[in-house]
């Protein structure tokens, strides 16, 4: 005879039966082994089950069923000692800026708060998002959020590509990425430079914020898969860029006329003060007919 149970998962990943935290290490690896989505149709208050025997337990989670505790060797731990390998592609944001990873059952589980102090030394927030960049890693990978936002995409150093602004392959660039927003023809980027951009007083070098400048309008056009190289570049210096500190990059769409694609760009500090702004032009390259 089959016999029912009714579980819940908390956010700190203890399973819980009638109001009790269940102990039984082997069992709850058994349990978490079993665990899959409720497709029995019944009792779908609780949308996991996990088969055990002649047992059929459901389950409902506070926030996901998979929990993950501890972090060792580079592997993520839940239930008991089960592990999934970790990876920063794999990560994921709530808009309350909660931080998740892949996981085996319910797409996504939760980090608990050991995990993310173990991480946060890596994260860095990057406008609305987040950004990962352990000492291995050549660039900042942009947390993509759990449910991801209208009209954005995440534009990043691109592999193959020597750009010295935002290519994977250069071997002193930048490898900036950036937030495009297409609903109103954006690109962003938050960006630290450090002493490779300085000038000889001690702020950026004025070729690089015309650098960054670029690079912040012409990733409006690659946002929109538009292949237009500078034509005419208008750079204002409104007041000294430091090195070391957090810059806000941003270019917008202004205006477009056949192949002719006019930019705006700016740079501001973390007060929001403009430091520099740019007017571009960019020409679309021809599009080259097969007959």
């Amino acid at each position: 005879m089959e016999r029912y149970y009714f579980y819940d998962i908390d956010v700190r990943g203890n399973l819980i039966h009638d109001n009790s935290i269940i102990d039984d290490v082997d069992y709850i690896d058994y349990f978490y082994k079993n665990l899959k989505p409720n497709e029995s149709g019944e009792y779908l208050e609780y949308p996991f089950i996990s088969l055990c025997g002649r047992e059929k337990n459901y389950v409902r989670a506070d926030d996901t069923p998979v929990v993950f505790k501890r972090l060792t060797d580079n592997k993520l731990e839940f239930g008991n000692s089960l592990t999934v390998d970790f990876s920063r592609e794999n990560l994921r944001f709530s808009a309350d800026g909660i931080l998740y990873h892949v996981a085996p059952v319910g797409g996504i589980g939760r980090l608990s708060s050991q995990v993310v102090m173990e991480l946060s030394k890596w994260i860095q927030p990057f406008g609305d998002y987040f950004s990962f960049q352990a000492q291995e890693d050549k660039f900042n990978w942009i947390i993509e959020p759990k449910e991801p936002f209208t009209n954005r995409k995440i534009l990043r150093p691109r592999a193959g590509n020597r750009c010295v602004g935002c290519g994977q392959d250069s071997t002193n660039g930048l490898r900036l990425s950036f937030l495009f927003d297409s609903g109103h023809g954006t690109a962003e980027s938050w960006f630290i430079p450090d002493e490779r951009l300085e000038g000889s007083l001690g702020v950026m070098h004025g070729g690089f914020v015309s650098l960054l400048l670029d690079e912040v309008m012409g990733k409006v056009l690659s946002g929109m898969a538009v292949k237009a190289p500078t034509a005419n570049l208008n750079v204002q210096f409104r007041k000294p860029t430091p090195i070391g500190k957090r810059l806000h990059l941003r270019g917008q769409l202004t205006l477009v006329q056949g192949r002719k694609h006019f930019v705006k760009g700016e740079i501001c500090n973390e007060s929001g003060q403009l430091l520099a702004e740019a007017e571009g032009l960019f020409i679309e390259i021809r599009k080259t007919i097969l007959i």
